[in-house]
């Protein structure tokens, strides 16, 4: 089934365990639970779905045995850049952006990606959705694969990121997604594979760097309690705002946010 047959069914997806744990509760609660339209919507949403997509048909080539060339994938990124903003609410350039600038870096931050690529005879599975059962959620927990590849004797999951800047050393390995996405892999085929981040920074001169980490047992029985109590804690109406949040900067829902404490009661 594809990710978007399983949103269908009811379900735990990965990114709203993710928004929950990591992000805000508070942003959870508006996405999830009493669904508000974005009083805004930050480019970089957008500009990092059109991203995917871009890579993600670089990757279906490699499958048939061929490579897009780079005009065929720039014209990919300008495509569904072009549907991405246009469906987005309330859409938000920072200063001094807007759609020709973005595309001029997308094509550059796609450059460097080709020219890092190194999965061209190796693929084995392209945005794979999942379904799982964990122990102690009442619904099935889903959610998507980027990329699976063959690295060395073992198979290798590899996301992709875009960021503001690279990626500091010990990142990948503190991040929930590989824990989530390996256990899942787990799961379903018996073995714990290897975890890659394939992340693209948007600077001026854009750079593409693959970082690796891997997850075990242990991290598997954390993650499980991760979720079983995020989970009670959804039931019991537990939504606070993070102030300090990474995401606040780009959150579609700052004004609610700040005027949150004043309609609890």
């Amino acid at each position: 089934m594809t990710i978007d047959e399983l949103r269908k069914e009811p379900h735990w997806s990965f990114s709203a365990l993710n928004t929950y744990l990591n992000v805000c509760q508070l942003q959870y609660f508006y996405r999830y639970v009493e669904p508000v339209e974005a009083e805004r919507t930050s480019v970089c949403f957008p500009f990092g779905r059109a991203f995917h997509a871009a890579l993600t048909a670089q990757a279906w080539e490699c499958v048939m045995g061929n490579s897009l060339t780079r005009e065929e994938i720039v014209g990919i990124f300008e495509e569904q850049f072009k549907v991405e903003t246009e469906a987005a609410p309330n859409l938000l350039y920072k200063p001094g952006e807007n759609f020709d600038s973005m595309l001029e870096l997308a094509t550059k931050m796609l450059d460097v990606a080709l020219a890092s690529w190194s999965d061209f005879y190796t693929v084995k599975g392209v945005a794979q959705a999942f379904k799982i059962e964990v122990p102690g959620l009442d619904r099935p927990l889903i959610g998507e694969v980027d990329l699976v590849v063959q690295d060395g004797r073992d198979a290798c999951i590899v996301d992709w990121k875009t960021s503001a800047s690279r990626w500091p050393a010990g990142k990948a390995d503190r991040d929930l997604q590989a824990t989530g996405f390996s256990f899942a892999y787990k799961q379903m085929h018996g073995v714990d594979p290897l975890f890659r981040f394939d992340v693209t920074t948007k600077t001026k001169n854009p750079m593409c760097e693959s970082h690796y980490t891997s997850r075990g047992s242990h991290d598997f029985e954390r993650f499980k309690v991760f979720a079983v109590k995020a989970q009670e804690a959804v039931s019991k109406g537990v939504f606070l705002p993070s102030e300090t949040s990474f995401a606040c900067a780009e959150c579609p829902y700052k004004n609610r946010c700040r005027s949150w404490h004043q309609k609890v009661k």
